[in-house]
């Protein structure tokens, strides 16, 4: 992978120059400020933000000084997509709970403007920090696992950790709920949710990324170095990922948005399910288009998959409920916050410590833990695969999105039977995409309005 270092000489396909911001909004007093500077001689500050191909930049293991590694590898992401369908074995006696503690965490995040915990808002966890009940813990485990094969000194603890936050979404409901993720006619960079009337959840396509940072810096967009969805239900659209980076800073007309995309990945809700992608990658739930296979009614070329053996889940509730986290290293997401107190307070888990002495009787089990066959230095192995040629006669449709700060023509061109035939064939597909099958063209710069995009 080359190097793109702010303020570094020379050219890569994704060079960027640094700005500063110093003195601009402030921060939450939990979130460590950081300033993007030129690399010097004399090394960089633990403050300092040096950025490489859209990441900021892991440190030189065994550096005293904060080096960064603008020379090497890359160690992380080990995959462009990688999943599990039984990555994360959930108790049966807690999974209840730990559904009815996405909710909270939902709902905190779901406040009109002006409340602490608005729609959009996500919570950061150090990964210095102990966890302070379930979630927060299964977010940390999810960080460990994905940061494990790390050589000391890759990161620093203080400002890297776990960027998190839950959606819960019920295929009922359409009064267009805001969250993390963007409507498909409206998507913006605050990941506004909605439903299209086809019965079916949606989250529209985005990049994540730290969203203050770029309106800060006006074209800066920092990402996690790797974003996770994990599954806590079996309904729902799948996560669509499209093999799609975000423009480099250089890009003002935001046309690297409408490279040609050749491959996506359709991950379908499944209890216990992981799965994790680079990023940097374009993203969303488009039901319309990929919808649920339990609401898919188009004829596929196979018969849908027999289900399998897998976690007891409850046949009443047909939301999809999903934890999704990101790993970010050497930066701490600057509109992110620690999940307040009394949040913590509200949620029903129950959660100990693994270090701690239990106390005598305490009949305390693990709501959740790690499948120890699961590994996620081999890439996954995926079944189903299909190809999705364009249609000069019938598209399936388009829409109208935000992305970049720019308006986005989101295209899709096969036929919507055979983008429903694909989404039905497995949990996971692969899809291969002919030249323009998916295709984004970009229009006019968003204009100002003096508000926050996505903002409930």
């Amino acid at each position: 992978m080359s190097s793109n270092e702010v303020g570094a000489s020379g050219t890569t396909d994704r060079e960027e120059t640094g700005t500063s911001i110093e003195d601009k909004a402030e921060t939450s007093s939990t979130n460590p400020e950081q300033h993007v500077t030129e690399h010097n001689d004399q090394g960089p500050s633990e403050t300092d933000l040096i950025i490489r191909d859209g990441f900021p930049a892991l440190h030189t293991p065994g550096s005293k000084t904060f080096q960064p590694n603008l020379k090497d590898d890359e160690p992380i992401p080990r995959h462009t997509f990688w999943f599990h369908e039984n990555a994360i074995q959930f108790h049966p006696n807690h999974l209840e709970s730990l559904r009815h503690d996405c909710e909270t965490v939902f709902t905190a995040r779901d406040k009109p403007s002006g409340v602490a915990y608005s729609a959009g808002q996500t919570f950061f966890l150090p990964a210095n920090k102990q966890p302070r009940c379930a979630l927060e813990a299964l977010a940390m485990m999810i960080f460990q696992k994905h940061t494990e094969h790390l050589p000391p000194g890759t990161f620093n603890p203080n400002i890297s950790g776990a960027n998190w936050w839950t959606l819960v979404m019920d295929n009922d409901d359409d009064d267009g709920i805001n969250g993390r993720g963007g409507g498909t006619t409206e998507t913006s960079k605050d990941d506004e949710e909605s439903t299209e009337g086809n019965d079916d959840d949606e989250v529209g396509l985005h990049f994540d990324a730290d969203y203050e940072l770029e309106e800060q810096t006006t074209n800066i967009l920092l990402h996690p170095r790797v974003a996770t969805v994990t599954y806590l239900s079996d309904y729902g659209a799948p996560t669509a990922i499209f093999n799609l980076k975000s423009p480099s800073m250089d890009d003002f007309e935001r046309k690297a948005l409408e490279k040609p995309i050749d491959k996506a990945w359709l991950s379908h809700p499944q209890v216990g399910k992981h799965t994790a992608f680079d990023g940097r990658l374009l993203h969303g739930a488009p039901g319309l288009y990929f919808p649920s296979r339990r609401n898919n009614t188009t004829t596929a070329t196979t018969d849908v998959e027999p289900p399998v053996k897998r976690q007891k889940v409850d046949t009443a509730n047909r939301k999809r409920y999903t934890l999704l986290v990101n790993v970010w290293l050497n930066h701490w997401v600057m509109d992110a916050a620690l999940l307040d107190e009394e949040v913590c307070a509200q949620m029903k888990t129950p959660w100990e410590d693994p270090n701690s002495i239990l106390k005598q009787g305490d009949s305390y089990t693990p709501p959740f833990s790690w499948n120890t066959a699961v590994d996620l230095s081999k890439p996954s192995q995926i079944s189903s695969k299909v190809k999705l040629e364009p249609s000069s006669v019938d598209p399936a449709g388009e829409d109208e999105i935000t992305l970049c700060n720019h308006h986005v023509t989101v295209k899709y061109n096969p036929l919507m039977a055979e983008c429903h035939g694909a989404s039905n064939q497995s949990s996971t597909v692969e899809l291969e995409l002919a030249r323009d099958a998916i295709q984004l063209e970009v229009g006019d710069v968003l204009e100002d309005d003096g508000g926050e995009e996505g903002k409930s």
